[in-house]
C-alpha cells in the first residue's frame, strides 16, 4: 500500500508542475526557469502540442486520471491496474519522445518538462511494481 500512496504523491506533484505551466501560458507570462534551462523556448516550440492540445493540459489530465485510478485501486478494485499500466506506459513513451526532441532537435531543455518526464518514469515503475506484487 505505501507504493500506491507514493504514486498519488507523485501525481499531485505532476498536477502542481503542469498547473504552473498552464497558468503561465494562459497569462502569457514567461516561465521562471532553473539555471541553464530554456523553458520558454521549449514550451513555445511546435512540439508543445499533441493533436492540437497543449502538452501541459494533457499532463494535467493524465495526473488527475492517475489519482482517480489510484483511489479506485485502493478502495474498489485492483482490476484498474491494467488501465494504469496502459496510461503510465503511454506517458513514459511520450516523455522519452519529448526528451529526445529537447536533446536532439531543439537542443534546449525545459526543467519543468523534465520534472514531468522523471515523474512519469517513476510512476510507471511504481505501477509495474504493483503489477508484479499482485501477480507474484
Amino acid at each position: 500500500m505505501p507504493s500506491i500512496i507514493f504514486l498519488i504523491i507523485l501525481a499531485i506533484l505532476g498536477i502542481v508542475n503542469t498547473a504552473y505551466l498552464i497558468i503561465k501560458r494562459v497569462k502569457k507570462k514567461s516561465l521562471v526557469c532553473f539555471i541553464g534551462s530554456n523553458c520558454n523556448t521549449v514550451i513555445k516550440s511546435k512540439y508543445s502540442k499533441i493533436f492540437f492540445i497543449n502538452n501541459d493540459v494533457l499532463g494535467f489530465i493524465y495526473y488527475l486520471l492517475l489519482i482517480t485510478f489510484a483511489l479506485y485501486f485502493i478502495f474498489i478494485s485492483k482490476k484498474i491496474l491494467f488501465l494504469m499500466q496502459i496510461i503510465s506506459g503511454i506517458a513514459v513513451i511520450a516523455s522519452l519522445l519529448l526528451f529526445y526532441i529537447q536533446a536532439r532537435i531543439l537542443k534546449k531543455y525545459c526543467s519543468y518538462c523534465n520534472i514531468s518526464n522523471l515523474l512519469n518514469i517513476l510512476i510507471f515503475l511504481i505501477v509495474m511494481n504493483l503489477f508484479f506484487n499482485i501477480i507474484f
